[in-house]
């Protein structure tokens, strides 16, 4: 059952960082973010790279899951599951720019 929560909540994460960072209903969003602070800001970068804001997505997501799932002795496990979802969140998003 953890395995498969954590594969779900990875997935999870996958889906709001290419949300946030390519579909169209959040366009208002990165224009705000650019107007805002700018272009070739580390902010306008941030919303428009998956690699970079699923690091920050997966944040909230491996700590819940971690909090829901684990017991206390195994909550250590949040960090690795943390950089994991990252990580296969930026595998994913180099498979979709393939197609």
């Amino acid at each position: 059952m953890i395995w498969a929560s954590l594969l779900l909540v990875t997935l999870a994460v996958a889906r709001i960082t290419r949300l946030v960072t390519t579909d169209r209903i959040m366009v208002s969003f990165r224009r705000w973010v650019v107007n805002r602070w700018g272009e070739e800001s580390e902010a306008a970068y941030l919303a428009h790279c998956r690699w970079c804001a699923s690091i920050w997505i997966a944040v909230p997501a491996a700590v819940g899951w971690a909090m829901l799932t684990l017991p206390l002795h195994l909550w250590w496990l949040a960090g690795p599951a943390w950089l994991a979802m990252s990580h296969v969140t930026g595998l994913l998003s180099r498979l979709e720019e393939q197609d």
